[in-house]
C-alpha cells in the first residue's frame, strides 16, 4: 500500500539549486543606488516530525483520562521499538473536555461523557521511512497521524541564502550603475527585509489510517511518502554610493 504527498524540504548538504532576483531604484538623497535582492535555495529534508493524536471517550473524565494515557503510553513504546530516540519525543498537548448532547424533554444541553486528547511529537533523522512511522502510531491506537518535513538547523541554508540575495543586489546595483554612466562605489547600508522557511506536511484521513492498521497486521508494506525540497529564501536591501 503506497500513498504520497507532496513536500516541500530541505537540504543535507547535497546538490542546491539557486535562484536570486532583485529590483532596483535611485536613492532619495541622490548619494546612491539602493537594491532590494532575493536569494534562495531548495534542499532535501533532513528531519521529519511525526504527530500521533489520541482521543479517547469514556462517560467519567477520570475514566477517560486514563484509558487515553494507556494508549498514548503504548504509542511511545511502539515508536521507540520502530527507532525513535526517547529524548527526541515530546507529548504536546493533554486535556479532557465535556461532550454535550442536546436534551430534546429538557430543551437544554447536558453532559453525556468526556474526551481526553492528547497529542505527541516524535522526532528522527530518517525521513524516507516517515511513512513506517506513521503506521506504527495508528497500529499503537493513534487516532490520527501526520508527518512534518523540516530542517535541524535552518540557519545553515539561510546563510547560503543570505549570500545569493547579496549576490542579485550586487549584480543589480552594477548594472544600474553602469546604465547610468556612474561608478559603484562601498556599501553605505544593508537592511535584512525578511525571510521564508517552508515545510511540507502529510496527514492521514481517516480512511487510509484504517487501511494502514489492517495493512500492517496482514504484513503488507508500510505507507510511503514522498516529499519535495524545502524553499529557503532571504530578502534584503542594499544601498551603494556612487561617484560620477
Amino acid at each position: 500500500m503506497k500513498f504520497a504527498a507532496k513536500r516541500l524540504a530541505a537540504l543535507a548538504m547535497a546538490l542546491v539549486l539557486s535562484f536570486a532576483v532583485s529590483s532596483v531604484a535611485f536613492a532619495e538623497d541622490s548619494t546612491g543606488i539602493t537594491v532590494n535582492g532575493r536569494g534562495g535555495i531548495e534542499v532535501d529534508p533532513d528531519t521529519a516530525i511525526i504527530y500521533a493524536t489520541i482521543s479517547t471517550f469514556a462517560e467519567e473524565a477520570a475514566e477517560a483520562q486514563d484509558e487515553n494515557n494507556k494508549i498514548a503510553e503504548a504509542v511511545k513504546t511502539a515508536m521507540i521499538s520502530a527507532g525513535i530516540e526517547e529524548d527526541r519525543i515530546v507529548s504536546e498537548y493533554n486535556y479532557v473536555s465535556p461532550s454535550y448532547e442536546y436534551d430534546k424533554d429538557t430543551y437544554e444541553n447536558r453532559i453525556a461523557g468526556y474526551n481526553a486528547y492528547a497529542s505527541i511529537s516524535f522526532r528522527t533523522g530518517d525521513v524516507d521511512n516517515a511513512g513506517k512511522y506513521l503506521d506504527t502510531a495508528v497500529a499503537a491506537g493513534a487516532t490520527g497521524a501526520r508527518v512534518s518535513f523540516a530542517l535541524e538547523n535552518s540557519s545553515i541554508y539561510y546563510a547560503a541564502a543570505l549570500k545569493e540575495a547579496v549576490k542579485a543586489a550586487n549584480d543589480s546595483a552594477k548594472a544600474i550603475a553602469d546604465a547610468c554612466g556612474v561608478q559603484l562605489g562601498n556599501v553605505k547600508s544593508v537592511q535584512e527585509s525578511s525571510s521564508n522557511y517552508y515545510t511540507s506536511e502529510y496527514e492521514y484521513d481517516t480512511v487510509e489510517a484504517e487501511e494502514a492498521v489492517v495493512a500492517s497486521a496482514n504484513g503488507i508494506s508500510e505507507t510511503n511518502i514522498q516529499y519535495d525540497k524545502i524553499s529557503v529564501t532571504a530578502r534584503l536591501t542594499i544601498t551603494y554610493e556612487i561617484s560620477y
